[in-house]
């Protein structure tokens, strides 16, 4: 079994990227103690359009050939990736308490992707001029407790997150509010969040060291920052293992974050439309 798990969360890890959340931010989550082990894999592909905030990025756009979707649990373990939604990513977590619509777990989570002179794009071979020079920024993977409340289609939730990989030995403090309105055949999710990050992960991610100092690039330390998101999705089931989706999210940034000099705009956008395969 545990084998089995370490599997799983390589796989996660390998596939996932900007990971803001998953699924556990909607009122529909499945992210609650289970009898046994219980697996669920779906996979789709689609179309992403997404406008990078550093510097000298261009919007980047391109099918994606294959997403999966995993999730597993086993008793008050769970294992969560999800990719079909903008917002989605990867998390590992205990169930702690259950009661009344409440729940509280402890959750292992990404919370920023890494970047170099390249960008956010690992596979990409030509650097960006405006970041030529800089330090690789590493991803993060944070732990910490998450609160949350279901009303309905409704959902409420708190998350105190820290750095436990020694990348930035921050912290971060989401909120997140999200809706499920279904209309005939489709369905749709909106959601609103706040981020706020602590001084040493936006000085981390967005401030200048004097090493990386150039002329159009002074030494810049901010302090903590934030961020509020929104995001749409909407579905629709094509046929029993067919599902259409589509979604936009956007991310404004406060101006620690972009008044760095790394950084070309104070939000981002992202769009997404494709299909996933329900087995």
């Amino acid at each position: 079994m545990l084998r089995t798990l370490t599997k799983l969360i390589i796989i996660t890890v390998v596939l996932s990227s900007t990971a803001y959340a998953s699924n556990r931010l909607y009122s529909d989550n499945t992210l609650t103690p289970t009898n046994g082990l219980y697996l669920d894999i779906n996979m789709g592909l689609g179309y992403l359009l997404e406008d990078s905030y550093l510097i000298g990025a261009n919007v980047k756009d391109g099918v994606e050939l294959l997403n999966v979707n995993v999730f597993a649990s086993y008793g008050n373990w769970y294992l969560d990736a999800d990719r079909s939604q903008l917002s989605g990513g990867w998390i590992v977590g205990y169930s702690a308490i259950e009661h009344s619509n409440w729940d509280l777990d402890v959750i292992v989570t990404q919370a920023q992707d890494g970047f170099d002179e390249k960008g956010f794009n690992l596979y990409n071979s030509d650097e960006i001029p405006q970041l030529k020079g800089i330090t690789q920024r590493a991803f993060d993977v944070t732990g910490g407790l998450r609160l949350s409340r279901r009303f309905g289609d409704n959902q409420a939730s708190l998350e105190l997150l820290q750095d436990i990989s020694s990348t930035h030995n921050g912290w971060i403090v989401s909120t997140f509010y999200s809706k499920i309105i279904p209309w005939q055949n489709w369905e749709f999710r909106t959601g609103l969040g706040i981020n706020i990050y602590s001084r040493d992960f936006t000085n981390y991610y967005f401030g200048i060291s004097p090493k990386e100092q150039r002329v159009d690039r002074p030494v810049y330390r901010p302090k903590s920052a934030m961020s509020v998101v929104y995001e749409f999705h909407a579905e629709y089931p094509l046929n029993e293992n067919w599902i259409f989706l589509a979604g936009w999210m956007t991310t404004w940034f406060s101006q620690q974050i972009y008044r760095s000099p790394i950084v070309a705009q104070n939000y981002q956008h992202k769009a997404k439309i494709g299909v996933r395969y329900v087995f």
